[in-house]
């Protein structure tokens, strides 16, 4: 494998070592904690958040991102349809390098490079990957034995819970250090996922931006789609702060921060691991069968201007619950 780490800010793997964990349970015991947790983190306020900052949100938002206004701008988001447990998506072409292999409920997403595959999220568990990841990414007519490696956006189980099949395969797994802790801690070095890191596959870079708030240590990734042979750059991110006011101004924190790196490189291709519940013009994109007109746009490519107004309206969401929050404390 042709790989190459530029190393993030954050620096080297700290000294503390948490493989006595690893002892007295498997993988899979780590990562069916995860779904417990991402329960019992979820805010208890059922407050509305701040109606001034409300409407300034509004103002940021776009037809197609409606859905997101009316999940972020609320303190305890409603619980959309479609967000229990679903089933096998047929796997689909997104660009000519980018594939989805998830449930219709749950991405996962397959980069093709020049030496071999990418994958982001691994669904609910080892049977997951073993039968419905792996057999799609055969079904688009991509070899599963060329994965290099498998990026978890946060340790939630629905995310991580196939990672073991792939790591007992070899396959290197990376998440943040934040969220290995929450597993048990990383295997080794190579496997922690650090803010501005950029790993090298062949030669499609992906870079790694810490965005916390759903957990410690969510993380979203950036890196080339090709349509036609065009180039755009598209974001995996990761949303919706879960916990009270610190987690939210840290979540604030990470979504500017993936804003001023999405700006600085023209990020024009916004993605998120519950697409179904963020844009449902990608969710029916994505998840429909029926083949795209031939020179007909791609709907995924939404522009970097409305990247940018997107992650503007979701800052501005959260700076509503957190006045919320403070006049209740």
């Amino acid at each position: 494998m042709e790989h190459a780490d530029q190393q993030g800010r954050d620096g080297g793997l700290p000294k503390s070592n948490r493989k006595g964990l690893m002892m007295y349970f498997t993988p899979r015991d780590f990562f069916a904690v995860g779904f417990v947790l991402g329960i019992l983190a979820a805010p208890a306020s059922g407050q509305d958040a701040d109606p001034e900052l409300v409407e300034q949100a509004r103002a940021f938002a776009e037809p197609r991102s409606m859905a997101t206004f009316e999940r972020q701008c609320t303190v305890t988001p409603a619980r959309f349809p479609g967000l229990g447990e679903g089933v096998a998506a047929t796997p689909k072409q997104l660009f000519d390098n980018l594939y989805y292999v998830g449930r219709t409920d749950v991405g996962a997403w397959v980069i093709e490079t020049s030496d071999g595959l990418a994958l982001i999220d691994t669904l609910y568990t080892p049977e997951d990957a073993e039968q419905i990841i792996v057999p799609g990414i055969r079904a688009l007519g991509l070899d599963p034995d060329s994965l290099r490696v498998v990026f978890v956006t946060h340790f939630h189980r629905d995310h991580s819970g196939g990672a073991p099949y792939f790591s007992d395969r070899g396959v290197r797994v990376m998440l943040s250090e934040a969220d290995w802790a929450q597993l048990g801690g990383p295997p080794d070095a190579e496997s922690i996922a650090r803010d501005g890191q950029t790993v090298m596959i062949g030669g499609t870079p992906i870079t790694i931006v810490l965005t916390p708030g759903h957990t410690p240590g969510a993380i979203s990734l950036v890196f080339p789609v090709f349509e036609n042979g065009e180039r755009h750059l598209a974001a995996v991110m990761e949303l919706s702060p879960r916990g009270g006011v610190d987690v939210h101004r840290e979540a604030v924190a990470g979504l500017e921060h993936l804003a001023d790196y999405a700006e600085s490189v023209g990020v024009d291709v916004g993605l998120h691991p519950h697409e179904m519940i963020f844009d449902p013009t990608a969710r029916d994109f994505i998840m429909s069968d029926a083949a795209r007109p031939a020179g007909s746009p791609n709907p995924l490519v939404i522009g970097a201007d409305s990247v940018q107004r997107f992650a503007d309206m979701v800052v501005t969401c959260w700076k509503a619950r957190i006045v919320t929050m403070e006049a209740k404390e």
